[in-house]
């Protein structure tokens, strides 16, 4: 839980907003007031970063949120994977507002280049630009009005004007694009401005424009006069033809580096989606440039404030066929209007904020007015909230038209942005803080959300959560909607989680709370995945920890238990992390068959150490960002074993889980599998019959390319130690006079290897040749990452000899001679090689080269620990059924790879099971796995979710006798 903070203890700084410069400075939040009784902070979901720059606007839909930046662009987040998806360019200005329209599927956006443009948000295509009249100035706030009765864009500019355009469907359809109240015009170029005679162009296409003004002679307004509305920003030139096209994210890209070819956006035939009707083509190459609408005079409104227009919002009436406009401006004015169709809005009321505050003994005392320029407005249920530069929200009823009360956030902090969700009001603050208040005007919560002014934020209702952007250059999300002990419920709407809640043991998945939610569009069940695995991350279970792993044992347990699996733990008398042994049961068989299948799956929940050196956040507390899951075990093997844990639960929930799974989670992994084999063999009677082992412990070979794993190398560990009967002595008075355990030491290693081959005799004797199949497969992989057959042959297929360490008694000082040297050293074993020959061979090859030696030093060599190669069968019923979940839910042919790295139980297992063994790797190359800031991607963890679950319904339809 982000935590409960009261602002800091400094002297006042001053704040300037970037959409308003004009404006005084104000002071930030003043230490005479006490915080709220009730803070209960939100809890952070996950961070988006854009490029440098601030994010000035926010909308969302049910696939998306968008950000608008101080950079022109538009953030196109994918609100499944919480992943960077496109940039929508062709602003030439910060985007300073956006909406979304659930109705037409459209995306609006408004910018300081004095234009508002059009997004399909089924394509990210753009479709229209509209050109306010006269001279605008910057764009500050818009509002859409969509009824039977009207389907209008209105917009609030800086030169004080109300402007509007009709946008139903019958204004805009070809061939007669009849607006009745200005003009139409396709963009000369996607790329470019309108020539000089775009007028003709009106002839060309046949358009019927009655009343039309002076052909438009730019798609890009001039420069006001007075106003000089371009703000250039931070290290970027503006220029005034600007593409307008979405560059959609791929995997070179990753970073938000902005491409330096845009990519085009995709393409249909007709813009049904977004239109609901067949109203512009957009398919080819001159119908997928967006139309240039203008607004004429008569749909102006001049001087509809003596202030910049800085935020409008609408107040519907019970059946939402009533809409009146609300706007707010910089002459600290509120005003409400009517708004008949196809006319201009009619001024009903001006709200002053020169009023005194009514007198309210439960609202906080004060002797001041409100005053001070509206900054953001929300309407919730009749009642209109507006935020002002005093850091101040009045509270205006809409029957009566009074003030209800003022409600204080930080005493001269801009309140920059309102939002509401379900019955709660939340207040974005300039210096960072997100303030909440409830349907009573209680003061319930307050907490530090970001480093940087709060500029936008959004309510989503179906996820219950809040969307802030700021000046850091960050888009956060807060889960916000189980605020406050509402009632429980299931797991549907979790988010991924930046912080630990304490629960109680009975509900180790933190299970959500029933609000004003909405259940149509509520986000993925496989929230819980993510919100569960914060959970798991929590606990620092390192192999070593023991209490930690037995901690992280027992949560496991009842974290399985909770998802259906008859769980428990299984323990040993020696010093041994316990094992979690779960059974999740399908149906009944079909009738005539035996038995169902029965799958193993083997993971562990161990972690190796993290220091905090190195990671940009707490390794044992889950971080998002960019579409990204950071924490120790993320990817090594927390979250791939939780997310086949979800994908069993959710079959079992839905009634299609025709097979048994067992899972058995040991945690000694990361310490070589200690005391595995005996904690099996306790349980095998339970485990059962089974008839395929499954194992998710790799990474792809990229980042983009799906795999199924076959082959892993074995392993040999051991030590070397060489000693004198002397203790360690200074080089400058024994140096010459004794034989040196580190130069016998240096030549014994130097008889293991040259270069990459393996001097030990015997060596390569039984090493299986490359097969003709396997060799064509190294030839595609190494095209997919730009190597060599030879070098991933090397990794995969051969054996190798490393030297890790060399320690020394002493202090490892330059002039002191060591008494002993102690070399780890390991040797990758791959198919047919013995692993006990193998072993043998090393102990008899470094006793043969120390004897050679004649010195009279001590030799000691120990093999600490063995792991057997492992090779699949890709000619299985099982590895194919596994290819086929992969390719299905990827849409992509997955790649066959081997590793060169060593799991020990999974050979044991095939052994002792006696049936093969499936490897699906869940997470990508640059995980980091072992590594500080260990990851993985949002997307890959639900998509193997996904896989498995397609994977088991697949086995549950074979037949076993």
């Amino acid at each position: 839980m982000a935590p409960h903070l009261t602002p800091p203890a400094t002297p006042p700084m001053r704040t300037v907003h970037y959409a308003c410069p004009h404006l005084p400075n104000a002071c930030l939040a003043s230490l005479s007031r006490a915080p709220p009784p009730e803070a209960a902070a939100a809890r952070l979901v996950h961070t988006l970063r854009q490029e440098e720059s601030s994010v000035l606007s926010l909308a969302a839909d049910e696939r998306f949120i968008y950000s608008g930046s101080q950079g022109m662009d538009i953030y196109v987040w994918d609100r499944h994977t919480l992943s960077h998806t496109a940039s929508l360019q062709g602003h030439t200005g910060s985007v300073l507002a956006l909406i979304h329209s659930p109705e037409r599927q459209w995306l609006f956006s408004s910018s300081g280049d004095s234009t508002v443009r059009i997004w399909c948000t089924q394509t990210l295509s753009p479709l229209y630009t509209i050109i306010p009249h006269g001279e605008s100035g910057d764009i500050f706030s818009l509002a859409y009005v969509h009824t039977l009765a009207q389907q209008r864009l209105i917009f609030g500019c800086q030169n004080t004007s109300l402007q509007w355009v009709d946008l139903s469907p019958s204004t805009l359809q070809p061939p007669s694009c009849h607006l009745g109240v200005g003009d139409i015009s396709p963009a000369a170029s996607i790329y470019g401005s309108l020539s000089s005679n775009a007028g003709a162009d009106h002839g060309a296409l046949g358009l019927s424009i009655p009343g039309a003004q002076t052909p438009i002679s730019s798609s890009t307004p001039p420069k006001h006069k007075f106003f000089d509305s371009f703000p250039q920003p931070a290290g970027r030139p503006v220029t005034l033809q600007r593409p307008s096209t979405a560059v959609l994210t791929t995997a070179s890209n990753l970073s938000l580096q902005r491409p330096s070819t845009p990519i085009a956006a995709p393409k249909i035939k007709k813009a049904t989606n977004c239109e609901g009707t067949n109203a512009v083509e957009v398919a080819d190459k001159s119908e997928d440039e967006p139309r240039i609408l203008s607004i004429p005079s008569e749909n102006v409104i001049h001087s509809a404030h003596y202030g910049y227009i800085y935020c409008m919002a609408l107040v519907r009436d019970g059946s939402g066929d009533q809409v009146r406009l609300v706007t707010g401006s910089g002459d600290e004015e509120t005003k409400l209007w009517e708004l008949p169709p196809h006319r201009n809005p009619i001024l009903q009321h001006t709200f002053s904020h020169d009023s005194p505050v009514p007198s309210d003994p439960a609202a906080e005392e004060t002797d001041e007015d409100i005053g001070g320029a509206v900054l953001a407005l929300v309407v919730r249920d009749g009642t209109i909230f507006a935020g002002g530069q005093a850091g101040r929200v009045a509270v205006w009823d809409v029957e009566t038209l009074t003030l209800v009360r003022v409600l204080v956030a930080a005493e001269g902090v801009d309140v920059l942005s309102l939002s509401v969700l379900g019955q709660d009001l939340y207040a974005c603050t300039a210096d960072g803080y997100v303030h909440r208040w409830s349907s009573t005007f209680q003061h319930t919560a307050v907490y530090h959300a970001h480093s940087g002014i709060i500029l936008s934020s959004i309510a989503i209702a179906s996820s219950g959560v809040l969307v802030t952007g700021a000046g850091d250059s960050s888009v956060k999300i807060w889960e916000v909607g189980g605020a406050r002990g509402r009632k429980r419920v299931n797991s549907k709407n979790i988010w991924p989680s930046e912080s630990i809640d304490d629960i109680h043991d009975e509900d180790v998945l933190g299970l959500v709370y029933e609000g004003e939610l909405e259940a149509e569009g509520a986000d993925d069940p496989s929230n819980a995945l993510i919100y569960a695995l914060s959970r798991f991350v929590a606990i620092p279970s390192v192999s070593s920890a023991r209490e930690d792993c037995k901690q992280a044992a027992v949560w496991l347990k009842k974290c399985l238990s909770q998802l259906g699996a008859d769980s428990c733990l299984v323990s040993s008398t020696d010093n041994v992390n316990p094992l979690v042994l779960a059974t999740f049961r399908g149906r009944p068989p079909a009738p005539g068959a035996q038995r169902r299948p029965r799958v193993l799956y083997y993971g562990h929940y161990d972690v190796i150490s993290a220091p905090p050196l190195g990671w940009e956040s707490d390794p044992f507390k889950l971080s998002g960002h960019n579409g990204a899951l950071y924490g120790r075990g993320v990817s090594d093997d927390k979250g791939p074993t939780l997310a086949i844990a979800f994908a069993v639960s959710s079959l079992l929930s839905r009634r299609m889980l025709d097979v048994d799974v067992v899972m058995l989670i040991e945690g000694e992994e990361e310490a070589g599998s200690a005391g595995f084999k005996d904690l099996f063999e306790s349980v095998r009677d339970r485990v059962g019959e089974i008839d395929c082992i499954l194992v998710s412990n790799s990474f792809w070979i990229d980042d983009v390319t799906p795999c199924v794993t076959y082959g892993l190398r074995g392993v040999v560990h051991s030590s070397i130690e060489i000693s004198s009967e002397r203790p360690d002595v200074h080089s400058g008075v024994e140096g010459g006079a004794i034989v040196e355990p580190m130069i016998d030491m240096v030549k014994v290693l130097a008889t293991l290897a040259s270069g990459s081959k393996v001097l030990i005799p015997s060596f390569y004797d039984k090493v299986r040749p490359q097969p003709e199949e396997e060799r064509v497969l190294y030839e595609n992989i190494a095209e997919v990452t730009k190597t060599t057959p030879a070098s991933i042959a090397s990794k995969w297929s051969e054996p190798s000899l490393s030297i890790h360490s060399l320690n020394v008694s002493g202090p490892g000082n330059a002039t002191v001679i060591p008494s002993s040297v102690k070399a780890k050293v390991s040797i990758r074993i791959v198919p047919d090689q013995d692993t006990d020959e193998i072993a043998a061979s090393l102990v008899n090859h470094v006793n043969d080269a120390f004897a050679g030696l004649q010195s009279p030093n001590v030799l000691k060599v120990q093999v600490d620990r063995t792991a057997d190669w492992w090779l699949g069968e890709l000619d299985d019923e099982y590895f194919r059924a596994l290819e086929d979940a992969v390719r299905n839910e990827w849409q992509a042919e997955p790649l066959r790879i081997r590793e060169g790295g060593s799991i020990p139980s999974v050979p044991f297992l095939e052994k002792a099971l006696g049936c093969h063994a499936l490897h699906l790797p869940m997470g990508q190359s640059s995980d980091q796995a072992h590594l500080q800031n260990e990851r993985i991607s949002v997307n890959n963890l639900r998509k193997g979710q996904a896989v498995m679950e397609r994977f088991l319904v697949s086995l549950g339809k074979r037949e076993l006798s």
